[in-house]
């Protein structure tokens, strides 16, 4: 993915404006009126989070709930999602290159499944998003203080950017926390393969996950591709008669097993700063 520098900023504007569309029904469990109401439709930021779309769920489904406190979670194939992976990169994981738009989810307000799922209260999606923030900051700079020292205001007006996806205003502010500028030469490459079809069966059981720090000046080319990574990562093959049928997206665009991720990460990392892989079933095969 070779690109001008003029070309840099519409890339990256593209890439923070993109979003997912959501088909959502309420679980019939959850419906205590007859007919059941309707789907709601509505785009999520591909960068965002699921749980950024349950106020807009909750005010179009609240008034047929059962009593009971309000824990929004959503279901696809009968799994639970996890709310802390971007967006984007759950649809490309679980849904992306198999043809279904929008993508129809289940949402649910009650039985929030702890034993599936991490807890979410308050601003826990905040706190999730800083907390990776700081695990690239220290990937990137050799420490995470730039994050951890931030003040409740700037960790604030930055949040409000990503929700907003004003990508302008948030590098500008990223810029005065140096992680604009790395100190090391290294990136954070997360990484989700998908081996088999995702339902209630499988689950997130068929899904492998690795993170790694990608150094840049590695004198093995083969280092900052796709096939490097995830070989080393989970013994993943790209190539030849066992890596027939997989291919690998990033930010909803499919890259070559042999693409430098030097020049994709400027262009299509997540707001977390991490820049998230996805291997899937080719949707070809």
């Amino acid at each position: 993915m070779e690109t001008s520098s003029a070309m840099a900023p519409d890339i990256q504007r593209e890439h923070w404006r993109g979003s997912v569309a959501l088909k959502l029904e309420l679980h019939p469990d959850e419906v205590t009126t007859v007919p059941p109401p309707e789907p709601l439709f509505v785009l999520a930021p591909r960068l965002g989070y699921l749980p950024q779309v349950a106020e807009q769920a909750l005010e179009h489904f609240g008034s047929v709930l059962p009593p009971g406190e309000d824990e929004v979670w959503f279901e696809y194939q009968g799994v639970p999602l996890k709310w802390h992976i971007p967006t984007g990169s759950l649809f490309d994981l679980l849904a992306g290159g198999r043809g279904g738009y929008p993508w129809c989810l289940t949402v649910h307000f009650r039985s929030y499944p702890r034993d599936a799922l991490q807890p979410l209260e308050g601003d826990g999606v905040q706190a999730s998003y800083f907390n990776s923030l700081k695990e690239a900051a220290y990937v990137l700079t050799g420490s995470s203080s730039s994050v951890m020292t931030l003040t409740k205001a700037s960790q604030q007006e930055l949040w409000q950017n990503v929700l907003e996806a004003k990508d302008e205003e948030f590098f500008s502010n990223l810029s005065k926390m140096d992680l604009t500028r790395p100190t090391r030469s290294r990136i954070p490459v997360r990484v989700y393969c998908r081996e088999k079809v995702f339902d209630s069966f499988t689950g997130w059981k068929s899904v492998e996950y690795a993170s790694k720090s990608v150094v840049l000046d590695s004198e093995d080319a083969e280092d900052l591709t796709p096939r490097g990574v995830l070989q080393r990562c989970l013994g993943v093959a790209l190539d030849g008669e066992a890596g027939s049928g997989r291919e690998v997206v990033a930010a909803g665009v499919e890259l070559e097993s042999d693409t430098n991720l030097a020049n994709v990460y400027p262009h299509l990392k997540n707001a977390d700063m991490w820049l998230y892989l996805v291997v899937r079933p080719s949707s070809r095969a």
